[in-house]
């Protein structure tokens, strides 16, 4: 995999698609079908579980943008689309696996463009602006464990009743809310990791991370916790230890993005920064494979680190890793 970066002062864009001045016709007609994708898009999020984990959920949103592109590209009323219906949804069945930039249908009238990078990500992130369910979807946690939820009602409905103060942000009844269902289910890692996610609103660090220490002792394979402690750490300016934690989180799920961009940030503000770098392009390759719209957030790391390294005269830390990771910076 061959990957070109070209970085600005700023930040990165990744390069695959056409350059050049557009028309402002162009331009205003192109702005009104990405709106019109991703709202369409957004709806389709509806049916997605935030259960299912990560890379399933990455999968059905940019399932649901390629739908959309294809609906939106291909008029259903026209007298051709209508006769070749069959092969719009056999299209459309392709698409979702298709890895090239173009489906073309059997007949050869009828050619889709459903990998542009450019429109692909620039409804990523309008939809990112713009659907709070995509915002949840992409912030939700992998499957739960035996132990994630409690099975006692009564400890639910004081977990049930924190999560409502807690919206509100009324950490305080959040709290004490959160320990009566831990009192009467002291195995209830959601609730362990919920209390250490209010301390951490409320500023009280150290108790925080006692909380996800906790919830790791009772589910060790937790990954939630892990990277809420590695973010705990993070606010403590505690890069080192940070750094260490996104590791474990690497560790326990190699194809998470998010270990490896913690990783790279923290190593790097602790000031290693060939680590730093290694796991930020680590993050940014996988990221580009799972069509994450968090790529953007690896893209301006990574260019902080060139113009933070150019200025440090330590240009060929960042230069190495991008050729160890064949990407090509421009």
């Amino acid at each position: 995999m061959k990957l070109e970066l070209k970085f600005s002062v700023v930040m990165l864009v990744v390069l695959g698609f056409t350059t050049g001045l557009m028309h402002a016709q162009d331009a205003k007609k192109e702005k009104k079908f990405i709106k019109k994708v991703a709202k369409e898009a957004c709806n389709c999020l509806d049916g997605i579980s935030a259960t299912l984990g990560k890379e399933v959920v990455l999968e059905k949103i940019n399932e649901c943008i390629t739908s959309s592109i294809i609906r939106h590209q291909t008029d259903p009323d026209s007298d051709e689309m209508k006769e070749t219906k069959k092969e719009i949804d056999a299209l459309l069945k392709a698409a979702l696996t298709a890895k090239g930039d173009t489906i073309v249908g059997t007949n050869k009238n009828i050619t889709v463009k459903i990998r542009s990078d450019k429109n692909f990500r620039e409804i990523q992130d309008y939809m990112m602006e713009d659907c709070p369910r995509m915002k949840v979807l992409v912030a939700s946690d992998d499957l739960q464990s035996d132990k994630s939820m409690s099975k006692n009602p009564e400890a639910l409905k004081y977990y049930h009743e924190a999560e409502d103060y807690f919206s509100k942000e009324k950490y305080d009844k959040a709290i004490a809310s959160f320990k009566k269902a831990l009192e009467i289910d002291p195995e209830f890692a959601f609730a362990w990791d919920d209390l250490g996610l209010t301390y951490r609103k409320a500023g009280n660090y150290d108790e925080a991370l006692k909380c996800y220490k906790k919830s790791l002792e009772i589910d060790p394979y937790g990954t939630m916790p892990l990277q809420n402690m590695a973010i705990v750490y993070e606010y403590k300016q505690d890069y080192k230890q940070a750094a260490e934690t996104y590791e474990k989180l690497v560790e326990a799920n190699d194809q998470d993005p998010e270990g490896y961009y913690g990783a790279g940030r923290s190593f790097y503000f602790a000031g290693d920064y060939q680590k730093g770098c290694d796991y930020m392009f680590q993050a940014y390759l996988i990221y580009n494979e799972i069509r994450s719209p968090y790529i953007k957030d690896a893209e301006k790391m990574l260019s902080a680190f060139y113009q933070d390294l150019k200025e440090k005269g330590q240009l060929q830390i960042i230069l190495d890793a991008a050729k160890k990771y064949k990407i090509d910076l421009k």
